[in-house]
């Protein structure tokens, strides 16, 4: 850090510092050309970014679509019967038959 106010006796470096320092210009026309560099850049990645918004308004429009075709294959997989439902119109078949087939088989017996 140094002295706002040098003192008496206090030997400084060249460039340490304060407005009067030369190698200060130097350094702000450095920073200024470094800002014009940063500045540029930031102008190229609003022009992507822009490009980015647009593709994603048209992705917007799509997912719509796709959101639409989603709730009619929900609508139609609720119409299916569950498993439950399955099970029980299998092992009711299986029963009947099992009854048909010993009636049957009494019956011919006879």
């Amino acid at each position: 850090m140094t002295n706002v106010v040098a003192f008496p006796g206090e030997r400084r470096p060249p460039g340490s510092g304060g407005p009067e320092d030369p190698i200060l210009e130097q350094r702000v026309a450095r920073l200024e050309d470094d800002m014009k560099d940063v500045k540029a850049s930031l102008r190229s990645i609003e022009i992507i970014l822009a490009k980015i918004e647009s593709r994603l308004t048209g992705l917007e429009g799509r997912l719509t679509g796709i959101d639409g075709r989603l709730n009619g294959i929900d609508a139609r997989f609720s119409s299916l019967p569950t498993t439950w439902t399955m099970l029980t119109m299998i092992f009711a078949t299986w029963g009947i038959g099992s009854g048909i087939l010993i009636f049957a088989l009494n019956v011919l017996r006879k």
